[in-house]
C-alpha cells in the first residue's frame, strides 16, 4: 500500500526562486546558479588571482622558491588576504566578482536584494573552510546538499548566487526632475 503524495514532501527536494528587484516591473524570479556556472565564475576569478599573484611573487622576488619554499614564505599569507578582499570588495560593492558578472551571476540576499558589506565579510571569511581539504570539496558537497545551492558561507551570510535578471529592454521611464 502506498502513501498519498505529500505535497510538502516535494518542496524539501525544489530549489527555491528568489524574486530580484530591478528597474522593471514586476521583479524578476530567478533561480539559485547552477555549480556549473559557479564553477566556471570561479575558474576566471582563479585566473584573475594567479596573475595577480605572479605578479606579486616576481616583484617579492619569491617567484621561483619552489613549492616548499613558497608554502613556507611569507608570501602565502599575503595571497590568503588578497583572495579574501578581492571576494569581499567586490561582492561587497558590486555584489559580484569579476567572474560571476562575466556568468551572469549575482550575490543576493533571500529577499533578492544586493549582498551587503556584513554579509559578504560573513560568506568570505569562510571561503577557506569551504575550500578544504582542496578545490572547494567542502563547499561542493555543501552546496549539492543545500536547495538553494548554498556553500557554508552562504548559509552563515543568508546568501544565495542566483542568476542575474535579463537586462531590461524597455525600463521604465526615468521621473521629470523638473516640473
Amino acid at each position: 500500500m502506498s502513501k498519498p503524495d505529500n505535497p510538502h514532501d516535494h518542496q524539501d527536494h525544489e530549489e527555491h526562486e528568489v524574486t530580484i528587484e530591478t528597474l522593471s516591473s514586476p521583479p524578476v524570479q530567478t533561480k539559485p546558479a547552477s555549480l556549473v556556472k559557479r564553477t566556471l565564475a570561479g575558474i576566471v576569478d582563479s585566473l584573475i588571482l594567479l596573475v595577480i599573484s605572479a605578479v606579486i611573487a616576481f616583484s617579492s622576488g619569491q617567484l621561483f622558491l619552489g613549492f616548499f619554499g613558497w608554502w613556507a614564505s611569507p608570501l602565502v599569507a599575503y595571497l590568503a588576504v588578497l583572495v579574501f578582499v578581492y571576494y569581499f570588495a567586490l561582492e561587497g560593492l558590486l555584489g559580484a566578482t569579476v567572474g560571476k558578472f562575466l556568468l551572469r551571476l549575482r550575490v543576493c540576499d533571500k529577499e533578492g536584494d544586493m549582498c551587503s558589506f556584513g554579509a559578504s565579510f560573513r560568506r568570505n571569511i569562510l571561503r577557506f573552510v569551504d575550500w578544504l581539504p582542496f578545490l572547494y570539496l567542502v563547499g561542493a558537497v555543501a552546496i549539492f546538499g543545500s536547495h538553494d545551492r548554498q556553500r557554508i558561507g552562504d548559509r552563515i551570510a543568508g546568501t544565495i548566487v542566483a542568476n542575474a535578471p535579463e537586462k531590461d529592454i524597455n525600463p521604465p521611464p526615468a521621473p521629470f526632475l523638473f516640473h
